[in-house]
């Protein structure tokens, strides 16, 4: 299994994982073909090429995610592969 399949599989888990980093997420959202932008300070945008656009604040001093955070990436990974069916 590789890494961003294990990234992937600990992000999607149940219940969700209390200690998901940064920049794990960082690494699946760009593996499913999103781009970050960041426009100072601890606001990213994430666009996909299908126009879906999600926009998330990078948590301090941590950097782990907050569990909305992670349903939110979650929530964007399946709109994203729903709309590759279409």
């Amino acid at each position: 299994m590789t890494k961003s399949n294990k990234r992937r599989l600990a992000l999607f888990s149940i219940p969700p994982p209390n200690n998901f980093r940064w920049e794990d997420l960082l690494a699946i959202m760009r593996d499913a073909g999103f781009k970050e932008a960041c426009g100072g300070g601890s606001h990213y945008a994430f666009e996909h090429p299908s126009g879906y656009i999600f926009h998330m604040s990078k948590t301090h001093p941590s950097g782990i995610l907050k569990r909305y955070q992670i349903n939110m990436a979650k929530e964007a990974l399946q709109i994203i592969e729903g709309n590759k069916n279409d």
